[in-house]
């Protein structure tokens, strides 16, 4: 059960570290953006029926192509998970009785733990911005 804790906590700090690596936050917060801008559009008063449907289709139009890069870099970057629950019980890891197994969720939360504080000494020691030391990820 240690070495599936050890296999799912490693997925997971991988997971993150593409997340964050690859702005897939920025791309959901890009894509609420043109959500909002959408309605925005769509609520403005005094402009013509015409101008809403054409800026509704260029709006509809960009926000397909937002939520496929978001949707899209989230399940790229959720691929080490869904390989160590997938192939670790082929290779013998009981991964999926460790997502289960309370005590196997706890220390995979405290591996997360200490591998999140640990950047953040890593970060205050370096001289790293504001920005970074305050990171989650």
């Amino acid at each position: 059960m240690i070495a599936a804790a050890l296999v799912l906590a490693g997925a997971l700090l991988a997971t993150l570290h593409l997340v964050r690596r690859w702005g897939v936050l920025g791309r959901f917060a890009a894509l609420g953006m043109t959500g909002r801008r959408a309605v925005r559009v769509m609520a403005r008063r005094g402009a013509s029926d015409r101008w809403k449907e054409r800026a509704a289709r260029l709006l509809a139009a960009r926000l397909l192509g937002r939520s496929l890069l978001a949707g899209g870099g989230l399940a790229v970057a959720a691929m080490p998970i869904g390989l160590a629950l997938g192939v670790g019980p082929a290779l013998g890891v009981p991964t999926t009785a460790a997502l289960l197994d309370p005590a196997a969720r706890l220390a995979i939360l405290a591996m997360g733990i200490a591998f999140a504080f640990a950047r953040y000494l890593v970060g205050r020691a370096a001289g790293a911005g504001r920005r970074a030391r305050l990171s989650p990820a």
